[in-house]
């Protein structure tokens, strides 16, 4: 026993002692030449062992080395597709005895592995051999790995004879590991590239004809995957043979299962495909795709079954958050390129998981119901998309989608935010003909309904399609027809209309102020959408009584541009200006007989003025009309260019008609400026002025020829501080014409004590004149003038006086003078050098009050300076009143005055023409008893004359006998 213990003592010592010197006397650089000749028999590959080298009879015999690498051509200087710090060669023991160096296995450690597809298809991990049996030189092969220059010779695969149980019977090993790899994969063909990272792998064959298992783990586009599973028989499987197949990829919770039995070359399969998770999303990533929510837990499953004649995929079933999904998919491989046939269903499928699978994060609800049948062939997608035939139907029930954040633009209103009671239908009859669109839905509780049409087959090429749509609703009917693209880009005939577009912008979210007009509103022409641009042409558009067509170009890009030109039938502007209309709130006419001047007589607006809108965008506008109209105003063909640039709009109207004449002028609005600023300019000519002023502000006392001019400016930040802050000049001149309702001739060969009491209107009567005119200085809204003055045969009249337009009230001092004969005297001007001087009575006249309803009244306080002079004058001059008293007394032409006063005034008030002119009367009681006797307010007549009264009290004139 103890000789027993001591031998195997002894043995294990010689073992030990052989373990630990043995390897020191192996030839080692033999055994390294061995095994690159090994590696390079075995796989083709050139073995590089620039490190340290060592040999290892435990636990197996094994040669170490580092700093490695592995390439597919002979040649020190040849693409290495592995390098790695160490390896581990794994041999058989056989060859410590015949020396017959046999490679069982490989373990790397951190290697760096290329994986390259160069231009012409050849691999950076092509054997050697297969080089040479493509017939390429060392040069040649060296070119061909590196992109160079190599034909296509070979095959894929890369090996000599082609077929993949080839290489499994050269490439077979033990045993193949992989500790913290590197893995890049690049496609310089497609430019595709992949890497993997801390690749950890164990690939173990001990025979190709038994079971091959694989288990790895490793790190791509930052997500942990792990693969394993088993083969039996790769030699069987890559002649064709089917062979039991059981592989598992995992990331996380993700799994992905197949199972069954596959062949390669023929190719032959009958597979059970699984795959599920709790994150949708998750699953996503992994693919590349990006949802914006997780609908929830998802699985698939089907059957695969097939040869490489045609493969079916059977029994398909997914289930996608509430989505369940059922179909099936052929394909036949006996043509040139894939034909595919298929069928997808999905009944009552929640309308929130559809929206979450499209990326979509909003609330939504309702069903939606799937029925879709396709086939299409090609080699790649494009070609795929191109030949696409899809049949079938997709329906929308009871939908709603949430979450649009309208509500801000609409005051607050929450409906704004959603879509509700969805109900559409799209029918589909094939790529080549039109899908269809019928249904309806409902926003801010106004229900639409939709029809339409579109066509697939040029979408899904990347073409523009033919595209109808049509959309109505209770405030708005609107319709394209024409080409979209899926850039976006349209191009058709667009319509709208609506009853109300005041209505219909407040509903949009779009409010504009109150007013009459903007009701009826419809458009139709040529529409387009590019990048960065709008266009519209051929536009037909009625508004309001306003129609005519326009076209134009929007540029988006930056500060919108828009260029437009608008050829109008006729402008009809009483539903924005008329202030009757906005009252009415219903766009009804003013009352008759009230025309612009007498709306503004209501008082100038303190609401905010804001030019700032001009600052949104630049614009070229040209406006040409046939007719404007404002009320009784006509205005004849105009011409106007509007120019918006940087906040300031400038518009010019270069041509308009208006009553037999014609004008021009210069509007300029700045709106860049801290306060609204306005100029203009204008100048008409040649106007018919009777019918102008009539239809203008219903003034029907002078007709003529007239010429006007006006020149202002104006800042403030509302209308009634533009009109206040007016400056500028003005000035106006009526040729051969006359002064309706006064005849001042008539009125002197009838003179009588009326004239003392004021002048009658008469509409029949007129007096005539040459011309009449004022030149006007206008400072802080009112408007002065000096030179008033009128020339006619029989009469002359100079006045003075003010405007103020803030106020709008007038105040003037009318002086007319007459011939002091009306025998033989020739209606017309006197010529020229002719005595000009007028002998006859002045009878100034007050025009003061409000410039819809002044006061007229003659200056009796100016005639009472000089009574004495007025009755020498009237004495002169005659008339039925002294005529009738020619060789009356003083005391008689006291009398019949009197009894004219009392006949005038209906009796209220006797004034005592006699001390009037005895002086024994004050002025201040003849006015007080003159405003008595025409219910006139108390200190009219007295405020009217006290610029001039001056020291009339003190005059004590005496009567003359009549002569």
């Amino acid at each position: 026993m103890r000789r027993l213990l001591i031998g195997l003592f002894s043995l294990a010592f010689m073992l030990a002692t052989a373990i630990l010197v043995i390897p020191f006397f192996l030839p080692k650089d033999a055994i390294r030449s061995k095994v690159i000749a090994e590696i390079d028999r075995q796989y083709g590959w050139r073995l590089r062992l620039d490190g340290p080298v060592s040999l290892s009879l435990f636990p197996g015999f094994a040669l170490n080395a580092r700093d490695v690498g592995l390439s597919g051509e002979a040649g020190a200087d040849g693409i290495e597709f592995a390098r790695a710090e160490r390896i581990d060669v794994q041999l058989a023991w056989g060859g410590l005895i015949t020396g017959d160096i046999r490679v069982t296995g490989l373990d790397l450690e951190s290697p760096d592995i290329l994986l390259e597809i160069g231009p012409v298809g050849l691999t950076s991990w092509a054997p050697r051999r297969d080089l040479d049996a493509a017939g390429l030189t060392g040069d040649q092969a060296d070119g061909a790995l590196a992109g160079t220059g190599a034909s296509e010779n070979t095959n894929g695969a890369g090996t000599a004879d082609g077929t993949l149980p080839a290489i499994l019977q050269r490439v077979g090993i033990d045993r193949l590991s992989i500790s913290d790899g590197r893995l890049r994969y690049a496609d310089l063909r497609t430019q595709q590239r992949l890497e993997i990272a801390g690749l950890d792998l164990v690939l173990t064959a001990p025979s190709l004809t038994g079971t091959v298992d694989l288990d790895s783990s490793f790190t791509f586009q930052g997500a942990p995957f792990d693969i394993s599973g088993s083969m039996d028989n790769p030699i069987a499987f890559a002649e064709g043979k089917m062979q039991p197949v059981n592989l598992s990829l995992a990331s996380g919770e993700t799994e992905l299962l197949i199972t069954g039995s596959a062949g390669a070359s023929p190719l032959a399969m009958d597979l059970a495909i699984s795959a599920g998770g709790p994150s949708l999303r998750s699953a996503a990533e992994l693919a590349g795709l990006q949802l914006a929510t997780d609908p929830g837990r998802f699985s698939i499953e089907a059957s695969v079954s097939g040869d490489d004649r045609q493969i079916s995929v059977a029994n398909l079933s997914a289930a996608l958050a509430a989505v369940e999904v059922s179909g099936s998919l052929d394909a036949d491989l006996t043509g040139s390129a894939p034909r595919l046939t298929g069928r997808l269903m999905a009944n009552d499928a929640p309308l929130a998981d559809i929206v979450a699978l499209a990326g979509q994060n909003r609330p939504a609800g309702g069903t939606v119901g799937v029925d879709v049948s396709f086939e299409t062939g090609g080699a790649n997608m494009p070609a795929l998309l191109a030949s696409l035939s899809l049949s079938g139907s997709v329906a929308v029930e009871n939908g709603e989608v949430g979450g649009l954040d309208l509500a801000p633009a609409f005051d607050g209103d929450e409906t704004a935010n959603s879509i509700r009671d969805i109900d559409l239908m799209v029918q589909i009859a094939g790529v080549t003909q039109p899908i269809t669109l019928s249904g309806a839905l409902g926003w801010r509780d106004e229900r639409f309904t939709l029809t339409g049409t579109a066509g697939i087959a040029p979408l899904l090429a990347g073409l523009a399609a033919p595209v109808e749509v049509n959309v109505k609703g209770q405030r708005l009917s609107a319709g394209f027809k024409g080409e979209a693209a899926a850039s976006g880009a349209l191009n058709g005939a667009v319509s709208v209309e609506t009853a109300n577009l005041r209505e219909l912008l407040a509903w949009a979210g779009q409010p504009i102020g109150a007013g009459a007009g903007l009701r009826q509103f419809k458009a139709s022409g040529l529409f387009s959408i590019e990048e960065n641009a709008i266009a519209f042409d051929e536009t037909q558009f009625v508004l309001d009584e306003t129609s005519g067509k326009a076209s134009g170009r929007i540029q988006t890009a930056g500060k919108p541009n828009i260029t437009a030109d608008l050829v109008l039938n006729e402008i009809v502007l009483d539903p924005y200006l008329s202030q009757a209309g906005a009252d009415s709130g219903a766009g009804a006419p003013p009352p008759s007989g009230q025309g612009g001047a007498r709306q503004a007589a209501r008082g100038w607006s303190t609401d905010a003025i804001d030019f700032s809108g001009l600052n949104a965008a630049n614009a070229a506008f040209s406006i040409s009309t046939n007719a404007i109209r404002w009320e009784a105003i006509t205005v004849g063909r105009s011409r106007l260019t509007a120019n918006i640039q940087n906040g300031v709009l400038t518009a010019n109207l270069a041509e308009m008609q208006l009553y037999e004449g014609n004008g021009t002028g210069q509007v300029v609005l700045n709106g860049a400026a801290g306060l609204p600023q306005v100029q203009a300019a204008f100048a008409l000519k040649n106007l018919n002025a009777y019918p102008a002023l009539r239809d203008a502000a219903d003034f029907e006392w002078i007709e003529g020829r007239a010429e006007l001019s006006l020149e202002i400016s104006a800042q403030g930040g509302s209308q009634r501080e533009l009109v206040q802050g007016l400056n500028g000049t003005a000035a106006f001149t009526f040729l051969d014409g006359a002064i309706r309702g006064l005849n001042i001739p008539r009125m002197v060969r009838g003179l009588s004590v009326e004239t003392l009491l004021g002048w009658q209107e008469n509409p029949a009567e007129k007096t005539d004149f040459n011309s009449l005119g004022a030149n006007f200085s206008i400072a802080n809204g009112i408007a002065s003038s000096s030179d008033l003055a009128m020339i006619g045969p029989l009469v002359r009249v100079n006045g003075t006086g003010r405007t103020d337009m803030p106020q709008q009230q007038l105040d003037w001092r009318i002086e007319p003078r007459i011939v002091p004969s009306l025998e033989g005297q020739a209606p017309a001007p006197r010529p020229k050098g002719a005595d000009k001087t007028l002998a006859g009575l002045g009878v100034p006249v007050i025009v003061r009050g409000s410039w819809d309803q002044p006061q007229i009244y003659p200056d009796i306080s100016g005639i009472l300076e000089n009574p004495e002079a007025a009755y020498r004058q009237l004495q002169s001059m005659g008339g039925e009143l002294f005529k009738s008293i020619q060789d009356a007394p003083a005391e008689v032409l006291a009398d019949q005055a009197n009894e004219v006063i009392r006949r005038v005034t209906g009796g209220n008030t006797q004034i005592d023409v006699q001390k009037v002119i005895d002086g024994d009367v004050n002025d201040e009681d003849v006015l007080k008893a003159v405003e008595e006797g025409f219910g006139l307010p108390p200190g009219l007549l007295g405020s009217f004359g006290a610029p001039f009264l001056g020291n009339s009290g003190n005059n004590n004139p005496q009567p003359q006998p009549n002569q």
